[in-house]
């Protein structure tokens, strides 16, 4: 996962698209960034609408692009802040968002978003590294996916940044044989085809 945000995306990076339960998926990182943003006392606070269908995703691409909007979430909140995560179905397919109390973003700040290499003017509360590109590695990523990510913000009243995936329809990928750990782990591996 690392190495999809860490750097441009390769164009040879293969994906491999499964059933995934975007719920389960987003419970674990939430799980995961309430312990880690003990030190600027954030708390993330999460709670699904009922019935969410499966995506049509790759899990390891999808996980990566959580990561960077939660860990931007953190990494640009004030101590003692919350971080809303929200994760529904609309009529394209299943939305996640990830909003912060955080400063919020300008006009201008607006316009560069998803650009490589763009530096924006919030800075780091608790000054954790950033590179400028995890946003822009983050749509292409969902562009591979067949999704979309935006964002939503204004000066001094947070920031939103959601994405849409495709919604798992057995008629047009087929029918996915449902693992036993599915409950656990949110993923139901299906032929790797889209």
């Amino acid at each position: 996962m690392g190495r999809l945000m860490n750097a441009s995306t390769d164009k040879d990076v293969t994906t491999r698209f499964e059933t995934v339960a975007l719920p389960v998926m987003v419970k674990h990182f939430c799980t995961y960034y309430d312990r880690v943003p003990d030190r600027k006392q954030i708390r993330c606070l999460f709670e699904p609408a009922a019935e969410v269908p499966s995506v049509w995703t790759d899990r390891v691409a999808a996980a990566a692009v959580l990561d960077n909007l939660f860990s931007n979430a953190v990494k640009y909140s004030p101590p003692n802040t919350h971080i809303w995560v929200d994760v529904f179905a609309d009529r394209e397919g299943e939305v996640c968002s990830v909003r912060d109390e955080g400063p919020g973003l300008s006009e201008e700040d607006k316009g560069k978003l998803f650009q490589p290499g763009a530096r924006l003017s919030p800075k780091p509360t608790g000054g954790e590294p950033s590179s400028g590109y995890g946003l822009a590695v983050a749509k292409e990523l969902i562009d591979r996916l067949g999704g979309a990510i935006w964002c939503e913000s204004a000066l001094g009243q947070g920031t939103r940044f959601s994405f849409r995936l495709p919604r798992y329809q057995e008629a047009v990928h087929g029918a996915v044989e449902q693992s036993p750990s599915t409950p656990d782990n949110g993923v139901a591996h299906g032929d790797g085809k889209k």
